[in-house]
């Protein structure tokens, strides 16, 4: 029985020295399974750029118009205008005389210009120009209506549907960056816990896994770029879906993942 067992013993360290040393090799499995990920990346990226977009700009141009009702000298305007800037709700303002106004129309609409000038210089008012924050524009009934209250003077305009589009706007926008950074933070626990995994046999081919993860990133750059390509104009169409930072950022994920699956092994 011992004789038996000591021959076990060295025919098994024979065969692990015979062993054939494991070289330097690419994943084909692992390589479309990073590359998927980078593509909804990509993806992930690409609507995150454009909903902060669209988001800036509607911001931008929502706008509460406070128009005078009747003639009231520049004193009293002033005032108004210093009461309404130490609002914490509102975060800028900005007044229009009647001839400032009459030329911010000019401007944008000339038609509507001289249909105002007919009816004479004097009928375009003052106004009042509030840009307001997200909480404000979140309870924007109330708040204008709170204003018109404590300033009979002032005749609100705005549009509500506007506010309110510009609110949901926002607030999925924070909801997509927090789900991406949960997402991201899960994939990091997955690789700290395969890394932190003990494990006795020694593998030379995690450097294949490395360049396999980055070569997916490239390669999901490479599908949107297809993508993009009919448009005519690759690298402006490009900046409105990603940037330099963010590709490198997901190149480098991809090259950690890559180097995480080949070591666990269950791909």
């Amino acid at each position: 029985m011992k004789d038996k067992e000591l021959t076990e013993f060295f025919e098994g360290k024979k065969q692990k020295k015979s062993a054939p040393k494991q070289v330097f090799r690419l994943h084909r499995r692992l390589f479309l399974l990073v590359f998927a990920v980078a593509a909804l990346l990509q993806s992930v990226v690409f609507v995150d750029m454009r909903l902060g977009s669209y988001y800036r700009e509607m911001d931008d141009n929502f706008k509460v118009l406070l128009t005078v009702n009747g003639e009231t000298d520049n004193q009293k305007l002033e005032e108004i205008g210093e009461s309404l800037n130490q609002k914490r709700d509102i975060t800028s303002v900005r007044l229009f005389s009647p001839q400032d106004a009459l030329e911010t129309v000019k401007r944008q609409n000339p038609q509507l210009t001289d249909a105002l000038l007919l009816m004479g210089k004097n009928k375009m008012p003052a106004y009042f120009e509030l840009k307001l924050n997200s909480r404000a524009i979140n309870n924007i009934r109330p708040f204008i209506d709170n204003l018109a209250a404590e300033y009979p003077s002032l005749a609100p305009h705005y549009n509500f549907e506007h506010a309110r589009l510009l609110f949901f706007t926002g607030l999925c926008a924070k909801l997509l960056h927090i789900a991406v950074i949960f997402a991201l933070l899960i994939f990091l626990a997955f690789m700290f816990l395969v890394e932190a995994y003990p494990s006795n046999e020694v593998r030379a081919h995690y450097l294949g896994g490395a360049v396999s993860g980055v070569l997916a990133g490239l390669a999901s750059c490479a599908f949107f770029a297809v993508l993009v390509f009919p448009t005519g104009f690759l690298v402006q169409a490009a900046g409105q879906f990603t940037t330099l930072g963010r590709q490198l950022l997901m190149l480098a994920f991809c090259g950690l993942f890559g180097w995480t699956l080949s070591k666990w092994q269950k791909f």
